[in-house]
């Protein structure tokens, strides 16, 4: 499996946040995961304030859903880890 992204999305993206930088050389470990939180991350809820956390209950739905091979305690556990950066990261942008 390939990461999903193209190079011209990576280039977007990258202009965006001001950075200069190529598309990142990843397995295919990381490309699932990846795409597990891209695709969970699109459908995040927010409370007015700003983005909400990503619930164990969609992260096992999508796992079960999308019939990967990772381990589902993986899956919650890397999954956890991209939203928790995801959040602080969203967090010190509104402030």
């Amino acid at each position: 499996m390939e990461w999903g992204g193209n190079d011209e999305k990576h280039r977007m993206v990258a202009e965006k946040l001001g950075l200069k930088a190529e598309p990142p050389e990843i397995d295919a470990l990381v490309a699932m995961h990846m795409e597990a939180f891209y695709s969970l991350s699109r459908a995040r809820t927010n409370n007015g304030y700003g983005p909400l956390p990503l619930s164990i209950t969609e992260i096992s739905a999508w796992h079960r859903f999308m019939e990967t091979p990772i381990e589902p305690e993986q899956m919650l556990f890397v999954t956890q880890q991209l939203d928790e950066a995801y959040m602080l990261w969203a967090s010190k942008k509104r402030s």
